[in-house]
């Protein structure tokens, strides 16, 4: 007898997220007040240095947080990050109905996916942009603050707040689909428990399901 709910993330998967997921919240906050003078003077405190230092705290977990997934199951990490770059047909016929799927409940016409549909590809690879442009600039923001010619410094300013606006605006997206949204709600039970019900996967999934039936029945 098939189980009905099946394993979607293990846990150094759900692990890394959550890690990430808090340590980008802390530089938000811990970032926010260079922006605003009432909040500056909150955050830094007697010290004047206290929001600086929680942010480059945060920024060390953020940075690091990918290596609990790479360590903790290294054949998941980089079969997910091939996924993330896999591109086939159904995954552009998918970004095109995206939309009157998730406004109108439209599932006829949207093709099977893998493990990952084309929304979350997409949103793992600006991930990746991210990530990497937070590193780049924040070094040279961290490190080089003052070697860095002056141009250069305040370019990587520029675009590490552009990066960070593009990031929070991802995120929200994501926090109302996996939260929010009631046709992709119970996403959120396989970053909390690791699973989802076969009939979710079926539905966002098929794909991905088929290759863990086939997996089952040979076990």
């Amino acid at each position: 007898m098939k189980r009905r709910y099946i394993t979607r993330f293990t846990a150094s998967e759900r692990l890394a997220h959550w890690v990430q997921f808090l340590a980008f919240v802390a530089l938000l906050v811990t970032g926010l007040p260079n922006y605003s003078r009432s909040l500056r003077a909150f955050a830094e405190g007697r010290s004047g240095q206290t929001s600086r230092v929680w942010h480059r705290f945060a920024a060390v977990v953020y940075v690091l947080s990918p290596l609990i997934y790479l360590f903790g199951n290294p054949r998941a990490f980089f079969a997910s990050l091939r996924e993330a770059f896999t591109w086939t047909g159904d995954d552009f016929v998918w970004l095109r109905r995206a939309w009157d799927y998730y406004a109108h409940g439209n599932t006829v016409d949207i093709p099977p996916q893998g493990k990952y549909n084309a929304g979350q590809k997409l949103n793992a690879l600006l991930q990746i942009g991210a990530y990497n442009t937070f590193v780049a600039t924040g070094l040279t923001l961290w490190v080089k603050r003052k070697a860095a010619p002056r141009s250069w410094f305040a370019w990587s300013v520029i675009i590490h707040d552009l990066a960070a606006i593009a990031n929070v605006c991802m995120v929200m997206v994501h926090v109302y689909l996996v939260a929010i949204h009631p046709l992709t709600r119970e996403s959120i039970l396989s970053m909390i428990e690791g699973v989802v019900s076969r009939e979710y996967a079926q539905e966002h999934h098929a794909k991905w399901l088929a290759e863990v039936e086939r997996t089952e029945r040979s076990a």
